[in-house]
This record gives C-alpha cells, sequence and structure tokens, in this order.
C-alpha cells in the first residue's frame, strides 16, 4: 500500500473544513497526526477576513492570510506565516506521527514553495501522508509525487479506512 495519498476535489467543494473535520475524526481514531489543516472565519469566496493553518501535533494556530484592505477582493496569502507553520510541521516530523495530513497542495507548492519542502521530509522519512489537490492542480501533483500515490475520494470513511489500514494501529 503506498504512503502517499491524495484527495482530488472540484473548486467549491469545502475542502478546508472536510480535512479539519478529517483530522479530528482520525484522532478519535487514536492516530498519532502531524500537519496542517486550515481554518476559515469570514466568506472565502470573497475577502477572507482570517485564514490560520492549524499544525496537528501541537495544535498551533499560524495566521497566514494577509489583510489588504476594505477595497480588496480575494484571499491574500501571507507567506510568513505559512513559513512558521511549515517550521512547526517540519518539527513535528521528528515525533511519533502515524499519518501526516497536508491540506492541501496548492499554487504555491506548484511553484516548489509553501510547504513542498515538509512534504518530501514526511516522504522521505517514510511516514503516510494525506493531501487534498484542486482538480486543476492535479497535473502538476502528478509532475511532483509521480505515479506511486493512491487517489482517494472526499468521503471521510474511504480515507479513515487507508489511513488506520497504514497505522501500528492495524497490526
Amino acid at each position: 500500500m503506498t504512503l502517499l495519498a491524495a484527495i482530488p476535489y472540484a473548486r467549491g467543494f469545502p475542502i478546508d473544513r472536510f480535512m479539519a473535520d478529517l483530522a479530528a475524526q482520525l484522532r478519535g481514531c487514536g492516530l498519532r497526526l502531524a500537519g496542517v489543516v486550515q481554518h476559515n472565519e469570514g466568506d472565502c469566496d470573497g475577502a477572507c477576513e482570517a485564514m490560520a493553518l492549524e499544525e496537528l501535533a501541537s495544535g498551533t494556530r499560524f495566521p497566514i492570510s494577509e489583510n489588504r484592505g476594505a477595497g480588496a477582493s480575494g484571499c491574500r496569502l501571507d507567506a510568513g506565516g505559512l513559513a512558521a507553520a511549515g517550521g512547526a510541521l517540519g518539527e513535528a516530523l521528528t515525533g511519533p506521527v502515524d499519518l501526516v495530513i497536508v491540506n492541501k497542495f496548492g499554487r504555491q507548492e506548484l511553484l516548489g514553495q509553501g510547504l513542498r519542502q515538509e512534504i518530501v521530509a514526511a516522504l522521505v522519512a517514510g511516514l503516510p501522508l494525506l493531501i487534498a489537490v484542486r482538480e486543476d492542480f492535479l497535473p502538476g501533483f502528478r509532475d511532483f509525487a509521480g505515479q506511486d500515490w493512491a487517489e482517494l475520494p472526499a468521503d471521510a470513511q474511504a480515507v479513515e479506512t487507508w489511513a488506520t489500514a497504514l497505522s501500528p494501529l492495524a497490526a
């Protein structure tokens, strides 16, 4: 069974909420998690009031949105907040971890930035990793990941089955 799984999703699907809820469900199964999930406040179809990444091992939240003022449209990523979350994730990978969850492989990762380094570090360490990938980013993800990954549906039970089969709890 492959250690890398991706959940492709369509634009407009509430992936941030899905991944945060999924992390809580998997933690409830006894899995030791590292990684990040995104929490949003406000309407992220327009100007985001606040976005934050929660590092799952510690529960620490890192603000990742930049306030561009009342006239701005869309979200603006704060690279400093993303880097801080990445640093915390890198530290968490050295502890006992059953599963790494990365909220999404997005534009920053396509550009070789964002959490790409931490994704690679987790895979090199042999840790199972789950990530969401918006459908229009799948070609870039395939270029990054190659063919050795599993595609999972945005279905919590299917993901739980995959994740728990890889964990020491399954032994």
